[in-house]
């Protein structure tokens, strides 16, 4: 006879490990099955070299009020050291200055013309009576709203900010992810208070490092888990879950049962596990836009990085956004040396090792005396967001056509990025699940 879990948790990213947390938390006997000898996913930490690289560059946005803090509140034992980000900085046409986060950053932003700053602003007043309007600005691109009256060194910044804010090119980027990004803590819908919200925005001060890198984010969730209340298999691929209300979960290694499955891998996939899902629903999730980015990690054998936050390189090709992790924590290098992140958007069905190449003659191409400090260098692709938010993505939805199924992760929730995503993501399924009375 199976097993008989409250619970069955499809993934250990931090999706999923958030979930069987919150979950245990609130009473219920928690199964993770992951298919990976590890837990974390795309929000872990491993050593090359002496170093500690992270799965890519995380900081860690919305930590005085936003998702994460509040089920670090709810549910955390153990919670991380976390260390301020500090400035975003902008290299562009050979110079750098801290990113314009206010009005008054703006008109001080002399990278770009300031005929193009004044077009912008006077853009954003129009986009701010649109919204109040009530037109779906998800729908409409950055592109289409700027036109071609800007300067070519603009038109590059913003594509820029696109990228890595979406993924996509400023063409398929939606108005409305900017707007999320500005002062979520206001919640008004009045049209002044989004203008002030916006104009005099303090910039990144709620953004961080963890100390001690993302394990540490990924060790605390671990700490915190109930004793006896959540098991976790590594190396257990799901390859069926089937039923009508009450689940079996199939793995190459055994069979469990719950009648409640939270499945945190890619939804694009859940047609792979999940047997006679509605043909409209199955077409939905192909709608679904992966992220593919590539990061060069360097260890370097002195410190050339000396500001505190990181850099947003225009100038590079492809476009880059550059982190010294050990800014943040000097022990993730060895004694006197630096870490340092260099993540780039790949573009499909390009070839990898000329992707690579590219990368990383534009870093010694921006700084060329970076190339005789090198000791150490890594390579990661990796697919950070499971959906990019673009004007034609439709986002999978929290539960599915199987009664007592549900999704969690990125590619269910549009608002921000990364782990402050994922953590939206997990409050709208606890939620889901109150008004089901799961919990």
């Amino acid at each position: 006879m199976n097993e008989m879990y409250d619970v069955i948790v499809v993934g250990s990213g931090i999706s999923g490990l958030l979930s069987a947390l919150a979950l245990s938390k609130e009473g219920k006997k928690v199964l993770v099955l992951e298919r990976n000898d590890y837990v974390g996913g795309v929000c872990r930490s491993y050593n090359v070299e002496g170093y500690q690289v992270d799965t890519g560059p995380h900081i860690i946005t919305r930590t005085d009020h936003g998702p994460l803090r509040q089920l670090m509140d709810d549910y955390f034992d153990v919670v991380p050291n976390f260390i301020p980000h500090g400035e975003y900085y902008v290299r562009l046409n050979g110079r750098i200055k801290p990113f314009p986060w206010n009005l008054k950053g703006w008109f001080n932003f002399d990278l770009i013309p300031q005929i193009d700053r004044i077009y912008l602003i006077k853009t954003l007043f129009s986009v701010s009576y649109v919204f109040n309007s009530g037109e779906d600005l998800s729908r409409r691109s950055l592109g289409e709203l700027v036109g071609n009256n800007l300067s070519p060194p603009t038109m590059r910044f913003l594509n820029c900010l696109s990228y890595f804010m979406t993924g996509t090119s400023m063409d398929e980027t939606p108005v409305a992810r900017f707007l999320d990004s500005e002062h979520y803590k206001n919640q008004s819908n009045n049209l002044l208070d989004k203008l002030y919200n916006i104009l005099m925005k303090e910039g990144a001060i709620d953004q961080v490092y963890p100390k001690g890198g993302l394990r540490s984010l990924v060790n605390a969730t671990l700490s915190s888990l109930p004793k006896d209340q959540v098991e976790i298999k590594t190396g257990e691929a799901v390859t069926k879950i089937s039923g009508d209300t009450v689940k079996n979960v199939e793995t190459e290694k055994g069979d469990y049962t719950s009648d409640t499955v939270i499945y945190s891998g890619f939804a694009s996939d859940l047609p792979l596990v999940v047997d006679d899902l509605p043909t409209e629903y199955t077409n939905s999730l192909k709608k679904l836009y992966k992220l593919d980015t590539l990061t060069i990690w360097l260890g370097l054998d002195k410190k050339l990085f000396n500001r505190k936050g990181s850099e947003i390189w225009v100038d590079s090709d492809p476009y880059s956004w550059v982190v010294p992790i050990s800014n943040y924590d000097p022990l993730l290098a060895p004694k006197g040396k630096q870490l340092v992140s260099f993540a780039f958007r790949l573009h499909k069905n390009s070839n990898l090792n000329k992707e690579k190449e590219n990368a990383l003659n534009s870093i010694y191409s921006i700084m060329p005396k970076i190339e005789d400090h090198v000791e150490m260098k890594h390579y990661q692709v990796l697919v950070p967001e499971k959906a990019a938010w673009t004007i034609d993505t439709v986002f999978a939805d929290i539960r599915t056509p199987v009664k007592g199924l549900y999704l969690v992760g990125t590619d269910t929730e549009r608002r921000s990025m990364g782990i402050t995503r994922a953590s939206y993501s997990v409050l709208h399924l606890l939620s889901v699940l109150r008004k089901e009375g799961v919990i």
